[in-house]
């Protein structure tokens, strides 16, 4: 019988356990504290926004009884499904085929193509329904005096027009630009991860690429075209820079706004926007349902797993046809609108005649410096897209790579909490915001505290995508290796995962500094006289009638974004990682 190991041997073994357990703790705590208080800071706005929402429900509802008696909901509510359907339909045909081209045929535009989903980002929205407004207002637009112009060589003399973008035809076509990039992700993802033996066996038996194409291919991805169609519903439904922009003028209202313009008169009818804020949460979580049934990922619409890119379909003489319609969407997106908006931001006012002799610098300088409202939006803007990236991208990368290391559901719960402000409009989270810190006991309207807040909030979703793009690019060997190695989770976390990740998480730090920069829906509802911020500001001057002022401004802001996105393709392309998809 052997003797017992000395007490001390026996201690100095377990020492090692002890030290790395009570090393663990630490760590393992601040992921769950961080996601413990993610849940409670999205959670608790939205839970007592609900809860003045019942309160408030005899009052809604009475007001927009009277509302229905007038007419004015039943033609809000009938804008709102024609605009947000036939926009969505439209932006789903655009994104299919733009897709295909790039998936599956020689005729995409090679690393040009790979800008389609990042063209919204180039020239924020509200930027670029401006530069439309510019170009094709029926009176004084630029594009329209070109073309009237042209119509007089063959004897056709117009007073206005030809095209009219304030209208519910020029609405739909605008709102459809910017929901291309939904679809087009969605579906270029279903193609990728199509097994195309199939479709390599119908071109090889004879048939012809659109055969193939219409047989083949569209059926196996028909669950993800639905889910793409469903996802641009759900986004068209929250998009408010373009319907506040051409649809007040055209007077065609939408829900997004109608529910603005309640809170923003005095007094603000506080109960009918928390109605109609409570029925578009409703929708839109019953569409997310749906998309989620419907996806590719769950239905098993996904097979084999090889992409399509090894045997393009050669379009021949439909080449460069094809070419030329992405490149033609890329315009539309970017360098139309920011043509438009030039033109007009060196003129002292919004005049279709292009004399460059009278071009200045004027307005330039009055929103950068003489202005005190434009300038300071500027710098508070930046530096609350700045303030929200930093938090967002730390809280995302500890919440989603922290949760790598561990076991259990945890990871899983990390995701529902970081995504769950991505299943919200933007006007729910600004209402939500607004209701929770505007109460007597504590009245944050106006100030940078609250606007960081909702910004944050409306970021999450950005932040965790680009952790999670980052994090499924890096092997778990290393970060093994040092546990095994008797390193903590915290130093695993610190000296492997986070330097990995890093150039997916500045990715996302770019995308989240841009949305938060231009964002207009939320800062319409939340920013003050005292903390003025670009979105806000360029409403306004809208409104107003500022369209030189505005344009300059516009300019400013499309070339920081511009810059920014350049930048993020570069570190994608250097590290071989993504924080968009």
């Amino acid at each position: 019988m052997s003797a017992p190991a000395p007490i001390t041997d026996q201690r100095n073994r377990a020492a090692p356990a002890r030290r790395q357990h009570t090393r663990k703790l630490p760590f393992d705590g601040l992921i769950s504290l961080t996601i413990l208080l993610v849940a409670l800071f999205l959670i608790a706005p939205l839970a007592y926004t609900i809860m003045r929402t019942l309160s408030e429900a005899p009052a809604g509802w009475a007001d927009l009884m009277k509302s229905l008696d007038s007419g004015i909901l039943p033609r809000m509510l009938g804008n709102t499904l024609i605009v947000v359907m036939s926009s969505a339909l439209l932006a789903t045909i655009m994104g299919a085929i733009f897709a295909v081209l790039h998936e599956r045929t020689d005729g995409n535009l090679g690393s040009m193509g790979e800008l389609l989903p990042l063209a919204p980002l180039i020239v924020p929205p509200i930027a670029g329904v401006i530069g439309w407004a510019i170009l094709l207002d029926p009176n004084v637009g630029v594009l329209n005096m070109l073309l009237r112009k042209f119509m007089l060589i063959f004897g056709v003399e117009l007073g206005t027009g030809p095209l009219d973008i304030y209208s519910r035809a020029g609405l739909i076509y605008v709102t459809a630009l910017y929901l291309v990039p939904y679809v087009f992700l969605v579906v270029s993802a279903a193609l990728r991860n199509l097994d195309s033996s199939i479709e390599e066996a119908s071109r090889v038996s004879g048939a012809p690429p659109i055969r193939t194409l219409a047989r083949i291919t569209l059926p196996a991805i028909r669950p993800s075209l639905l889910a793409g169609f469903i996802l641009a519903v759900i986004a068209g439904i929250g998009l408010f820079s373009v319907p506040i922009v051409l649809g007040t003028a055209a007077r065609v209202e939408v829900v997004s706004v109608f529910i603005y313009r309640l809170l923003d008169q005095f007094p603000p009818k506080l109960a009918s926007g928390l109605m109609l804020s409570a029925g578009m949460v409703a929708l839109v979580q019953i569409l997310l349902v749906l998309q989620r049934w419907v996806s590719p990922i769950e239905r098993g619409a996904m097979s084999g797993g090889r992409g399509g890119r090894s045997g393009r379909i050669r379009l021949g003489l439909l080449k460069r046809p094809a070419q030329i319609l992405t490149g033609l969407y890329l315009m539309a997106t970017s360098i139309l609108p920011v043509a438009g908006l030039l033109v007009v931001s060196f003129q002292s006012f919004w005049t279709p005649i292009i004399n460059p002799s009278q071009f200045s610098l004027a307005n330039y300088r009055f929103v950068l410096f003489e202005n005190g409202p434009t300038s300071r939006a500027f710098t508070t803007s930046f530096t609350l897209g700045a303030a929200t990236a930093t938090l967002a991208m730390l809280i995302a990368a500890i919440a989603i790579l922290g949760t790598r290391q561990r076991k259990g559901k945890s990871a899983g719960l990390s995701d529902f909490v970081m995504n769950l402000p991505a299943t919200l409009p933007h006007t729910v989270i600004g209402i939500a915001f607004l209701i929770s810190f505007t109460s007597p006991w504590i009245n944050l309207y106006g100030t940078i505290a609250i606007l960081l807040m909702a910004y944050i909030a409306m970021a999450l979703p950005f932040a965790a995508r680009a952790a999670s793009s980052a994090a499924s690019g890096i092997g778990m060997d290393l970060a093994e290796a040092s546990r095994i190695a008797g390193a903590s989770p915290a130093k695993t976390f610190a000296r492997i995962l986070f330097p990995l990740a890093l150039p997916g998480l500045l990715a996302g730090w770019i995308i989240v500094f841009i949305h938060t920069a231009g964002e207009v829906t939320a800062s319409s509802l939340l920013a003050g006289a005292r903390n003025p911020v670009i979105g806000r500001i360029m409403t306004e001057l809208w409104v107003f009638g500022s369209f030189p002022q505005l344009a300059a401004m516009s300019i400013i802001v499309t070339l920081v974004t511009s810059l920014c996105v350049a930048l993020m393709l570069f570190i994608s392309r250097r590290s071989g990682q993504s924080g968009w998809t």
